[in-house]
Order: structure tokens, then sequence, then C-alpha cells
């Protein structure tokens, strides 16, 4: 990955909105194809995530121990970071700031 994040930054690989929400996966198994302006739209509000890479100062303003670590699932701020590709991969990610990582999401 050639995406590395500045200071207290967090990169997380977001969860597909086709794999999250139960209409469009429905649509997706219908064949109905989606107009890529809704579904950029509809992938903006998903908010979990895989953390992918962790800044140098990542939570060191909060004092005590980070509370994810690289390959965690985590809730984040809906509508919080900056979305971009992978040049290398074509994937995108999302860039976060460390306060906006409100939980671990952990399965029973």
């Amino acid at each position: 990955m050639s995406l590395i994040p500045c200071g207290h930054r967090i990169v997380v690989r977001p969860e597909k909105v086709e794999d999250t929400d139960e209409v469009f996966s429905r649509a997706k198994a219908a064949g109905l194809a989606l107009l890529d302006r809704d579904l950029r739209l509809e992938q903006i509000s998903v908010d979990k995530g895989t953390v992918i890479a962790i800044g140098d100062t990542a939570f060191k303003d909060f004092g005590g121990d980070p509370w994810c670590a690289v390959g965690d699932t985590v809730a984040y701020a809906r509508h919080g970071g900056k979305l971009v590709k992978d040049p290398t991969s074509n994937e995108h990610y999302l860039l976060l700031n460390d306060e906006d990582i409100i939980c671990k999401v952990v399965k029973d």
C-alpha cells in the first residue's frame, strides 16, 4: 500500500455499502444497476471498516493505550475523514483523525 498516514491519522478500508445495506444487497442480487453517483453517496454514509495503518502520533494526545490496532474492525464518525484512492490498487480508503474512531467492533 502506498498510503502512509501522517501524524494522528488512521487509514481505514470502509466496508462496501453492498455488503452492509440490505436494500443495496438485494438490488445487486436482482441485477439492478445503481448509478455511480448514488453508490458514492451511500458509500460515504458507511461507518464501519478495517484499520489498515496508524500514524506515528495517533492517540498520543489522549494518554494511555491506543484503543484500536491494525486489523481491528472499528466504527467511526459518519461522514468523517477523507476518501482517497490508492494509486497502486485503485482501492478506496478513508483517512480519519484518531478521535473519529468511536469504538472497536468485537463479535461475540
